[in-house]
């Protein structure tokens, strides 16, 4: 008969280990008479483990995912916001820069600390991996720029980068907003 700590150790046992299992059971024949084999068993337990070990590392791919495309909704959420800030930023610069009173010596001074707000936030950019998108006589991408002008141009191919009116953003493959543009165009042809 068995006695109270045998019974309390099956019951603990882990039916999903082989070893517990197999010793639990009792011995059976060479499955000739229907009954399971412990090679079929082990087979069997071995099977069940394999598959829980690659759904749980599918669950841990799929979790991974879910983070990192959460954490870039966050930042290009966050950059969206922060964007019309930058653009006045960038404004101010370029206003101080070509201004009448460029070479005032306090105008200078503002311009400095001008520049080093845009160099911290460049920084913070680079860190969160936030591309900035502010071509230089590049070829037109419609899925990076928006083009709000062309421009016919002789000397210059069609479809060029010639201004940019506002710099775009994307994080990872994620268009957080585009680049804004001016755009070659080839001259009409002449009829003649």
């Amino acid at each position: 008969m068995e006695d109270f700590e045998d019974r309390k150790n099956k019951f603990e046992s882990d039916p999903l280990d082989p070893e517990t299992a197999i010793a639990s059971q009792p011995q059976v024949g060479d499955g000739g008479d229907g009954h399971v084999t412990h090679e079929a068993r082990i087979a069997k337990l071995t099977d069940r483990w394999k598959r829980a070990l690659a759904e749980a590392e599918n669950a841990r791919k799929r979790a991974e995912l879910a983070r990192v495309e959460g954490r870039d909704h966050g930042i290009a959420l966050a950059i969206e916001a922060l964007a019309p800030g930058f653009d006045a930023l960038a404004f101010g610069i370029e206003a101080a820069r070509s201004g009448p009173n460029a070479n005032d010596k306090r105008v200078a001074q503002h311009l400095e600390t001008l520049e080093r707000i845009r160099s911290c936030f460049d920084t913070a950019m680079k860190a969160l991996d936030v591309r900035i998108i502010a071509p230089n006589d590049a070829a037109f991408d419609p899925a990076h720029h928006e083009a709000i002008d062309t421009q016919v141009r002789e000397d210059v191919g069609s479809g060029r980068v010639l201004v940019l009116h506002r710099p775009g953003y994307a994080i990872g493959r994620r268009l957080i907003r585009p680049a804004r543009v001016t755009v070659s165009a080839a001259p009409e042809p002449q009829e003649g």
